[in-house]
Order: structure tokens, then sequence, then C-alpha cells
């Protein structure tokens, strides 16, 4: 051949192989993260710019060779269709290590509102991360963020914070121009936790001739730089306009040189923007081909030949064979199981080739198509969404059939489609009734009372089916019972039962819900009992597992207002043998779990206690319950209890954590705040205070905690010096209706007492050692005639008493009571000239407080034991180191060691039947005071130590 003739490239083939240019810089930073990674160190990485400006190719480069590096590399990219389906991004990523879906549901929906399917999938994607992570480093690429779901941005936001203690490099890709706030609060998180931000333009001049000479394999002559320059330094124009020259036989060889062949006339004829070019690539493809590329254009940037086949109905076979050919000219790629679209804007121009006159038909083919092939309900209505104005009568009967399982799996996508449905109904449609109440329960579910009440109260004044009513009169009754607007819940139940005549089933549910709100209003006569009682023998003879377990509950709480707590565990052990078999049934489950938690430990069964704790934990965290700040808060009470201090406040932290409801924090900073003063730690203390404000102005249901808000305000007006307010409380304490409402106030007593003798009020220490043993009498709980105890031993400087009270809480293991108590005695001892007995209690009560940690304890009780001529050997704190192997909690040792073994959080929680965010707050405070920035590092730090005790 004549060396002049010029030698067209493979029509729709570009020549050589791309190589990467232009960003050496960019590459660097990756590099040096790669690099930090295989140390065991993680890092955040975003990297954005305009569309096709090579954020994709940045980052593939970067960690080209990974895989072969011992590092696992995950990648889940997202598009438009993406935002509304849930996990729909994050499964994509993690489908290497088993990719995570919400639950199907089905049934009624009425008490599962603390179920958040979600909420569980968040907690597995996290923790199939976080165990990928304990076996090699991982690269987590997650690209166009702007069409993320919200799902797997809560998932990526946790990710982040995770990166400060696993060898995981979490890289997104974001174009640049996004409106969505979730984006942009990702955003604000990344850059917060230092990570570094890559930010592309255009390339330069002479990069962008390179990047035309890889295509090429060859040099350029300078038409054809001309022409490449006018791509504005965006390498995927690049790329196409050089596709689109090759496959027109637009350049060809000669004299060593890519040259442009043929005159200006026919030169022009080359696309002249990004989008020219990318259309002008799709038009040359075959029938067959174009027409597969349109319908998986309605898929997204990502899908699977299955998919595409049931859509188009063709057999695989003839699917496979388009693909191919679209595969072979660059405009799809294999993605492993699925197959992509090379770039975004390739997916964007064949979706817009579609008119848009027929697109939401094209939509709605879709989904039926789907529907018919047994794809997820979500996948349908996704389409559906997509296709826009009225619905059509297909899609309003799918709704009312599979809008249920839908709100579980994706409730905004309910929603948003049943929304639509509804414009499309008249208002004496039978339909509209069935779609209003999912409704209501999709408002319900993700957390907005207000419009679940108003959806509700619609259904109810116009419900025809008694099915529904039931349902909607138990949702609100539920919901205002936990409002605390008791009088408009008996109002309701009131209204519901003389309109309509409920099934059975529906009497059942609606009678203990109404004995719930009597009994939360302050009654729990023997009329309620009664009317329980029915509703639970009306649930058995149903066989109404719900009926039964909620019945059941609010015996238990009757049970307990009248002091008869062996009849309410009782009650409680049937409720939870009744909810045991129905996964709806997981919130009064849990209910009952921190229930029966608390009253074995008010038996000082603490064990039993434990044991009850802990399982609710593992539902709460399995099931990704709205309860589980709940949960977290009563085992943090418990470690309170059992003197684990330090594993109370990561409980606690957690459970703050869990809840972005201030209200249901509030009771979380009582304890905080508690711990805190105990320690000595005024001015952390104080910030809780300060978040809480006036414990006399608190309303249900925050209330409920109110012992522990109570008791820190009490020792810090002590200590800051506010005696009126000193006195003002514990006159409060005095009072048997101050008594009556708060379960636990008697926690006040004996401090009161204490309290009221240094100040020399003798009359108001006389008045709560009266109100201590009109309590006792009262309250049949161990720990109540404990007090009592106490209070009289001090009160008469009395030493039997205080022994007989120091033995009891020896014998059940409250360590900080026995603390107390001990102080309490050794003061009492050393006034009657016992120095030798009155220095046994003083060792026994500071080796309690040291291990406690409690140096605001200790101080006090220095200071009592100097005005009685007593002295420790080593006075003042001697408190933990703050850095340091010394510094670490018993239990943070524990967790230290199982990161040297290579366990993972979730694995160490399961170990230590503790949560995986409780886990992950303990290796947080490791990395910080020991110094170090890794897991690996911890591994190395501690070789060679002795394992710490086996106890927590």
């Amino acid at each position: 051949m004549d060396k002049n003739q010029p030698r067209p490239g493979p029509i729709g083939a570009i020549v050589g192989r791309p190589s990467w240019v232009g960003r050496t810089w960019e590459l660097g930073v990756l590099d040096d993260m790669l690099t930090s990674l295989r140390a065991g160190m993680g890092g955040c990485v975003l990297v954005e710019g305009p569309p096709g400006i090579g954020k994709t190719s940045l980052v593939s480069e970067a960690v080209r060779a990974a895989d072969s590096d011992n590092v696992l590399v995950l990648r889940g990219s997202a598009d438009e269709f993406c935002v509304s389906l849930p996990f729909q991004l994050i499964t994509e990523a993690l489908r290497p290590v088993q990719g995570v879906e919400p639950a199907q549901e089905t049934g009624s929906l009425w008490g599962a509102g603390a179920r958040d399917p979600l909420a569980a999938g968040v907690q597995e994607a996290l923790a199939r991360v976080e165990r990928a992570c304990a076996t090699q480093p991982v690269v987590l690429i997650v690209s166009d963020l702007q069409w993320a779901d919200e799902a797997s941005l809560t998932v990526l936001g946790s990710l982040i914070r995770l990166t400060a203690q696993m060898p995981l490099l979490l890289a997104g890709e974001l174009t640049t121009g996004s409106t969505r706030d979730e984006v942009h609060q990702l955003r604000r998180a990344i850059t917060a936790r230092g990570a570094a931000t890559i930010t592309l333009g255009p390339l330069s001049d002479d990069d962008t001739v390179l990047l035309a000479e890889h295509f090429l394999a060859a040099p350029v002559s300078d038409d054809v730089r001309a022409l490449t320059l006018e791509t504005g330094g965006n390498p995927l124009f690049v790329r196409e306009l050089i596709a689109a020259m090759v496959r027109e036989r637009r350049i060809g060889l000669r004299e060593g040189s890519a040259h442009l062949v043929g005159g200006e006339t026919e030169g022009s004829r080359l696309p002249s923007s990004l989008g020219a070019a990318i259309a002008d690539r799709v038009g040359y493809l075959a029938k067959d081909t174009l027409e597969a590329l349109r319908a998986a254009s309605m898929l997204g940037t990502t899908f699977e030949a299955g998919e595409l086949s049931t859509v188009l109905d063709w057999p695989v076979e003839r699917v496979i064979e388009a693909l191919d050919e679209a595969t072979a000219t660059g405009v799809l790629r294999d993605a492993g199981i699925a197959t992509e679209f090379y770039a975004p804007l390739l997916r964007h121009a064949v979706y817009a080739s579609i008119p848009h006159s027929v697109r939401g038909l094209q939509h709605r083919h879709t989904a039926r198509k789907l529907h018919e092939g047994g794809w997820p309900v979500e996948r349908v209505a996704a389409h559906l969404a997509l296709a826009g104005g009225v619905a059509d009568e297909w899609t309003i009967d799918w709704l009312c059939a599979w809008g249920t399982a839908l709100l579980y799996r994706a409730p905004k996508l309910a929603r948003e489609v049943m929304q639509h449905a509804l414009e499309a109904l008249g208002w004496n449609d039978s339909r509209r009734e069935p779609l209003e109440s999912v409704l209501a329960m999709a408002a319900y579910l993700r957390g907005d009372p207000q419009e679940s009440e108003e959806l509700a109260r619609r259904v109810l004044a116009r419900a025809k089916d008694v099915d529904h009513a039931g349902e909607m009169a138990c949702i609100l009754a539920y919901m205002l019972a936990n409002q605390a607007r008791t009088a408009e819940g008996l109002d309701l139940v009131t209204s519901v039962t003389q309109r309509w005549e409920l099934p059975p089933a529906w009497q059942a549910r609606l009678g203990s819900l109404h004995g719930l709100i009597l009994v939360l209003s302050g009654t729990w006569d023997e009329a309620v009992l009664r009317r329980v009682k029915e509703a639970r023998k009306l649930g058995r003879e149903l066989g109404d597992a719900r009926a039964i377990a909620y019945a059941w509950h609010v015996l238990s709480l009757c049970y307990v207002r009248q002091d008869r707590y062996a009849e309410s565990r009782a009650a409680i052990e049937a409720g939870l043998v009744a909810a045991a078999d129905d996964p709806q049934l997981t919130d009064i489950r849990l209910i009952l779990l921190c229930n029966v938690t608390t009253e074995y430990a008010d038996a000082d069964e603490l064990d039993r206690a434990w044991e009850s704790a802990r399982t609710a934990r593992k539902i709460a965290i399995e099931t990704g319950t709205t309860r589980l700040h709940s949960v977290l808060s009563r085992t943090a009470i418990l470690a309170y209890d059992s003197g684990a201090w330090d594993e109370a406040l990561a409980d606690l932290e957690t459970a703050g954590e869990a809840t972005m409801v201030e209200y249901l924090a509030v009771p979380l900073y009582g304890l905080t705040a508690l711990i805190k003063l105990r320690r000595g730690e005024l001015d952390a203390a104080q910030v809780y205070l300060d978040r809480i404000g006036e414990p006399g102005q608190l309303k249900p249901p925050v209330s409920f905690a109110a012992e522990d808000i109570w008791r820190a305000r009490l020792i810090w007006a002590h200590m800051v010096g506010r005696q009126d307010e000193v006195r003002s409380i514990l006159r409060r304490a005095c009072d048997d209706a101050f008594l009556s409402e708060l379960e636990d106030s008697f926690r006040l007593l004996a401090p009161g007492v204490r309290l009221a003798l240094s100040m020399g009020k003798q009359d108001l220490a006389a008045d709560l050692v009266s109100a201590a043993h009109r309590k006792a009498e009262r309250d049949s709980r161990p720990r109540v005639h404990a007090t009592a105890l106490v209070c009289q031993g001090l009160f008469d400087s009395d030493p039997g008493p205080l022994h007989e009270a120091l033995a009891y809480y020896r014998s059940v293991g409250r360590v900080a009571n026995a603390a107390g108590c001990a102080e309490d005695l050794s003061v009492v001892l050393a006034g009657s000239g016992d120095m030798g007995g009155a220095k046994a209690a003083m060792r026994e009560a500071a080796e309690g407080f040291l291990a406690l940690g409690a140096a605001g304890d200790l101080d006090r009780a220095d200071a009592r034991w100097c005005a009685v001529g007593l002295r420790r050997g080593a006075p003042g704190r001697r408190q933990r180191p703050t850095t340091g192997w010394d510094s670490l909690t018993p239990t943070e040792q524990r967790v230290a060691e199982f990161v040297a073994d290579g366990l993972s959080n979730p694995d160490i929680g399961e170990r230590l039947f503790s949560s995986r965010r409780t886990i992950q707050t303990h290796v947080t405070h490791i990395l910080a005071k020991l110094g170090l920035r890794s897991r690996n590092e911890v591994a190395h730090a501690i070789a060679g130590r002795p394992r710490p005790a086996t106890a927590s």
C-alpha cells in the first residue's frame, strides 16, 4: 500500500488503547491515599467536576492495580432513576460482599411503626463493610453522587466516620451543580473530616492533544490538533470526536501522523459538540441494537440483561446479540453481572432520543413488564413515578394491591406515586380509602405524626371499610397515647366504637389501646383491669397475637402502679410469648423487653436484667427500629446501676446518635450529666444540664426519666453553691405526689438527707426520712427499702441500718450504692468513736469510688472524712490517666485486644453483647487515647501485652 494512502481505522472503533494524561497531581493525591490505606489507615476523597471531565477515569486509573495488591475494590454508580430507590447505589457497590436491600413486608401496618426496614438495611450495609475491612483494605468508589438515594447517602455518611478507624478509602465522584440538600450535607460531612477534594477542570491544550494521540496511537497533524482543541479540554468529547472521525473514515495515517481526510466541506460534517458526537455514535447502530439501547436507557446507567429481556419481551440470546454490538462500539461496557453505559452522558443521549410525548407511555409499559416478570415492587414504582401525568387504571389497581409492600421497601417513592394516583381519583372512588390508609402509615413511618394524624382522621371521617377504620383508629390511638394526649385518645376510642361495629380483631386491639390510654392518664383501677382482660380474652379467642401482647403490656403497667411487681413481670413474660413469632410485633416485643429489664433491675436480679437487655439490643439492631434509642437508654441505665459507668456513657452517646428528636434525647442528657457530676466534671455536665433546661418544666414523655435529671440538678446546685435551689428540690422530694409521679424518685432521698444534714437543716432531713419510709411502705422493691435504711441510719447516726443496707448492696452487685453507703457508714462510725470500723468502711468507699472514676464523690467523701478525723493514705483523686494504655477502661482494653485479633466492630459487638455503634464509639476512644491512626497500629501497640481480664 502506498504510504501516502490514508489508512483508516475500523469503523466505530478507536485505533489505539487510551492512556491517562494530564492529571499528575491528582493521581499523586490518590496514590498517597492508597499507600496509607495499605498501611491500615482509611480516608475520604471527593472528586468533583462537570460531565465528561474524567472523574471516573481518574479514580479508576488510581486503583487499577489495587486488586492485585490485596485491596478489595467496590464500585457503584447512580443515575436519576436511583433517587427514589432505597439502597440502589450501595447495593450495587456492595454486591461482591452481598448487597443490602430493605426486607419485603406485607400485612397490617398498625403497630409496625418502630420497625424500619430502611434503617435495618443501613445497619446491615455498615456491618458488611466493616467485616470486609477486617480482612483486607477496601476502596469503595461511588459515582454520580448527585443522584444517590437517601438510604445510600445515609450509609455513606456513616462510613465517612468509620474511615477514621478502618482501612477504608471512600472515593466519591460528584458532578458539579447538584441542588439536593442531602448531597450538600454529605459533601459537608466529607470536607469536615479533612477529606481530600479534587476539582477537575478542562485539560490544557497540550494534554488535550496528547490524549488524542494516545487514542490514535500516533502523532496528530495540525488539522487534527485544531479540531481536537475545539473540544474545550473535555476528555469524553475528545474520545467521542476521535471515534466519530475514525468511524467516518475522516482520519488516516500519512507519513506516520494522523491527518484529516477530504476537504473542508466533508470535514465540517464532524460533530461540533459532545451531544452531537454521542448522537452521531448511536446513529450508526443496527435497528435491534438501537431499540435495545433505548429500552436500556429507561432502566438506568446500569442494568441487567434479564431485566432488559423482560421489558423488550425478547429472548435473552437476542438481547445479548444487541448488547454485544453496543459494547463493541464503545457505547456499553461490562460491569460484572450487569452491563453499563460507558458514560452517563451516553445513556442520557439515548434516553433523550425517545420523544418526550411517548416517554410516559414507555415507562408505564416498562412498569407492567417488570411487574409481570416478578421484579421488586420499587423497580415497578420507580417507572410509574417517572411516567408522570395522571395515573392510569392499571397503576391505581397495582398500588391498591402492592402499596403496603412498596411502603416498607421505598416509603418516599410510595408516597410520591400514591399521591399521583389520588389526584386521578374522585372523592367517592372506593380505591381512595386504601391508598390514603397506606399514606397515613407512610407519614408515621417517616416520623411525621402531623401528616399521619391528618390522613388517618380523613380516612376515619369517610371510611366505609371497617378494617380500614379499625386500622386508622389504632394508629391514631397509639400516636395520641405516645404524645400524652390522653383526653383526645379517650374521645377517639369512644367515637370510633359508637360509629362503627368493628370486627372482633379490631375491637380487641382497640380495647388494649384504650386501656393503655387510661393507664397513661393516671387511671389503673379494677375497671381498667377488667376492660383490658376482656380485650385479652377476645384476642385469645381470635388468636390475635397483637391484641394479646398489647393487653399483657397494659396489664403489666397497671400492676406496677399497684405495687404488684411479681404479677407485672408475669404479664410481661406472657406478652413476650404472644409476640415472639410475629415479626410485625417487633415494637411491642421491644417495649416488653425494656420494661422487664427495668423490673429485673428493680428486683436487683441484675443477671436476668442483662439477659433481657442484650436480647432487646440485638433485636433493635437487626431490625433498625426507631426504638433503638430507648433500648440503648435502658442498657445505659442498667450499666450505671451495675457500676459500669464507661459502658453507660458509650451507650448513651450511641443512643443520642440514634435519635434526631430532641425530646427523646433529653432523658439521655440527665444520666450523662449525673455521671459527669459524680466524676467531678462540672463543665462537661453543665453542657447537658443547659440542654435540659428547668426539670420542673418537663412534659411527658420526657418526664418518665426525670429522676436522673432531678438528681443531677441537685448535685449541680450543691456544687455551684445554689443552696436555695438545693432546698427547693429537697422539699419537692418530700411530697408524696412527686414520689408517686416519678417511680424512681426515691433515688433523691438518701443524697437529700446527706445534703440536708450538711446544711444543718434537721427538719428538712427528718421530712426526707419520713418520705422514705412512706415510699417504702407503698413500694415493695428491695432498693426502696434499702434507701429507707440509709436515710434512717444517717439521720439517727445509727450504724445498724447502714450495715444492713451495705450488706444488701454488696450482695446484689450495686457498686455505686455500696460505695456511697460505705461512705455514710464510715462517717457515722467515726462519730461514735469506732475508728477501726470507720477506716475499714472508708477504704471500701474509696476503692469503690476509684473503680467508678467517681472523683466528684471522692472529693465530697474526703471533705466529710476530714471533718470526723479520718485521713486516707493517698488523699486526693486518683484519676485514670487521660492517655496511654492505662487510660483505657476495662471494656476498652478488651475491645483493643479484639481489634488486634482482626475482628470487625459487629463481631466484637457480638462477643461483648453490645451494639456495633457502641463498639465504634469505643474504638474511636481507643485511637484517641493511644494517639494512634489505625487498627493496625493498635495491634502493634499492644503486641506482647498480657490479655485483660475477661469480666466486663
